[in-house]
Order: structure tokens, then sequence, then C-alpha cells
């Protein structure tokens, strides 16, 4: 199978620069896979994505240099066969909250002896032409990344963190505003993120966030965050439509002629 160049850029420290992709079209995941960035997130959770749509994306994205992880819906066997089978180089796992459920993660996405993934990676060991080596490399290189976003995950961090076989964590900074602050930015979930940030560094798991421009990047960045995504296709897409509207309503503004200027012409008629 391909080696995992997201897996390596973390491992050597260095910083990997993300997006998300929540449309299900192909041409949109094509060209998001080609726009430089170092690693996509599929985001099953939160957008309408089923097996087909994904399939669609992954191969939309094969061949960039965008390594393709997939958050799935929910911690289930279900749910992280598919996107493995399915070819993704890794799995994110929403709303850890405690060692159980880390346990679980791992169990679900490793071959034996280190998990009880099943076997049938279809398009992921292209067609079974490379089963056998997909298998022997598999655990070495698909990454598994945890989600922290809840008051109980935080209580089991260093539970949760212990368990081998995880490649990052992924902080929920929103769904951890929502549970303590109704959704709203506050200096309380700062200081939380602050200390996830600090305990996965002092425990040598990389750990990220989302982030919305990139000043809020580069200060997650210098905070230590290494696993970081920028905007997203629906984000950018809505972005750059409202840019452009809003510059061609300005200069359509600036060029109407006045109320006395339109009085005028009409006196001269």
């Amino acid at each position: 199978m391909p080696k995992n160049e997201l897996k390596r850029l973390l491992k050597d420290g260095k910083s990997a620069v993300g997006s998300w992709i929540g449309f299900c079209d192909p041409y949109s995941a094509e060209l998001m896979a080609s726009a430089g960035f170092d690693w996509l997130l599929i985001d099953m959770e939160h957008f309408p994505l089923g097996r087909e749509a994904l399939r669609t994306i992954l191969m939309a994205c094969k061949g960039s240099d965008s390594t393709a992880i997939v958050r799935v819906p929910t911690n289930s066997r279900e749910h992280v066969s598919a996107a493995l089978d399915l070819g993704a180089a890794g799995v994110m796992i929403p709303m850890v909250n405690s060692l159980a459920d880390a346990q679980r993660a791992v169990e679900f996405s490793r071959y034996p002896p280190l998990g009880t993934r099943g076997t049938g990676p279809v398009r992921a060991s292209h067609y079974m032409n490379n089963f056998e080596r997909y298998r022997s490399e598999a655990n070495d290189e698909l990454v598994l990344f945890v989600q922290i976003e809840t008051p109980q995950a935080i209580a089991n961090a260093s539970q949760i963190l212990s368990v081998e076989s995880l490649d990052g964590l992924f902080i929920g900074n929103g769904d951890l505003a929502s549970f303590m602050n109704g959704g709203q930015p506050s200096r309380e979930v700062d200081r939380v993120v602050d200390d996830l940030i600090v305990l996965a560094k002092e425990m040598s798991i990389p750990v990220g966030l989302p982030s919305w421009s990139p000043e809020e990047f580069s200060t997650y960045e210098q905070r230590g965050a290494q696993l970081l995504t920028i905007g997203s296709d629906m984000a950018f897409m809505a972005q750059g439509a409202q840019t452009q509207l809003s510059g061609v309503r300005r200069k359509q503004r600036n060029a109407a002629p006045s109320l006395p200027e339109l009085q005028m012409n009409t006196s001269r008629k």
C-alpha cells in the first residue's frame, strides 16, 4: 500500500495543513485534492455522505499529494471497516469519551493481533490484487485519530491518550464550547484546549484542531498543534461567492448616478 505521508509528517514533528470535505461531487473533491493540502478530512459525521459517496470522493483524491482521512459517523465496526476497506488512509473517531471508547477504536481499525478488523479490503488492496502487501502493512501505515469533545472526555484524557496505536488527537473545540459555554468561545474553553495540547505533547501524541483563518491556524501552530485544518470546501465556496458578489455590488453602487443627476438627465429630454 502507499506510504502514509501524513503519518511521516507527524512523526517528524512537522505541521500538517489540512482541510475538510463535505461535498460529495467528484469535481469539488478532486479540486480540493489538487489544491496542495497535506491532508483532507472527509466528514461523514455531519454531512450526508454514504458509502457510495465516500467511494467517489476517495477515487477523486487518488493520485494527489493529499492524504485522505475519514471522520466516521460513530465509533462502530461497520463505519470504520467501510472507510478503510474503501481505501481511506486512516479514520478519525468522534466523541471518544473513555478508555473503553479509545480501545474500541483501535480494535475496529487494526488487524489482529492489534485489533479485530475484518478481512475484506477490496478497493484498499486494489481489488485484492495487492492483498498480502496491504494486509502486512496496514497496521503500520493507516492512521487512527480520536476526538476529545466533551467534559467527560477531558476528565479521561490521560487514559484515552495512553492507548497504544493512537496516531493523534483532534480536539473538537466547537463541541467543547457547546458543552461548557452554550456554544460561545470563552477563556475557559481556551484553557482546556491549551491543557489538552500540553498533555498530548507530554505523551508524544500529535494534536490538532480546526481553524478558520491563517491567523487562527498560526496561533494553534505556535502553541504546539501539528494536526491542523484550515477552512472547508463549503466555507471556501461560500467565502468566494460572498467576496465576488460583494465586489460586484460595491461597484454597482459606485457606478449608479445620484438622484440630482437623474433629475437633470430627465429634464433635458
